[in-house]
């Protein structure tokens, strides 16, 4: 796996139409640099920091859109709490490098329908758990592998939500099992081992 440069991030979000602008250059943070090639930790981690703010953006203007209802509108109020805890975590590691104050801006109607967040949540999920993919690889600390891999699995659950929403299809919110060690995954298919 080669990894996600800031460039392929941005084309994939730019893929789904929206054109995103963060004030200042926090986003050149991993500018040049595959996330496996010379990119240090903290680089891929002020990259996640961003990503994980501009998510933020995303569902706070997707939820104040009044476009979802019921199961839907619930669903991106959880996965707002998950991008916050995710940015959460990121600062924890990062302290005070953390990107912080991006503004970011949207193609006219990015929220003006239902199909059309699901269109703009899809191309920004799909670019988020391709940065997360490629840093699971690319991280030099095993602790921080650990957290990528599973903000990574929470990104791809919404990446999920996001597409039947684009797709204009009814959407059930998937359940994410928690993260098991060997040892209780081991335990929970051994019963059907023969």
């Amino acid at each position: 796996m080669t990894g996600t440069t800031r460039a392929q991030f941005l084309r994939r979000a730019g893929a789904g139409g929206v054109a995103l602008v963060a004030a200042g250059s926090v986003l050149g943070v991993a500018e040049g640099t595959a996330l496996g090639a010379s990119s240090s930790d903290a680089d891929i981690a002020k990259l996640a920091a961003t990503a994980e703010l501009l998510a933020i953006d995303f569902y706070k203007h997707a939820i104040a859109s009044n476009q979802l209802k019921g199961d839907e509108l619930a669903y991106l109020g959880g996965a707002l709490g998950n991008e916050q805890a995710h940015y959460e975590a990121l600062k924890g590691v990062l302290g005070s490098a953390t990107p912080a104050g991006l503004t970011f801006k949207y193609p006219a109607g990015s929220f003006a329908s239902r199909q059309r967040i699901g269109k703009l949540g899809e191309a920004l999920e799909t670019a988020f758990v391709g940065a997360y993919m490629g840093a699971v690889t690319a991280l030099k600390s095993n602790e921080l592998k650990g957290v990528a891999a599973e903000i990574g699995a929470c990104e791809s659950r919404h990446l999920s939500v996001l597409t039947n929403i684009g797709e204009n299809m009814i959407t059930v919110a998937p359940n994410l099992p928690k993260v098991l060690t060997a040892a209780q995954a081991t335990a929970a298919v051994k019963p059907f081992i023969a």
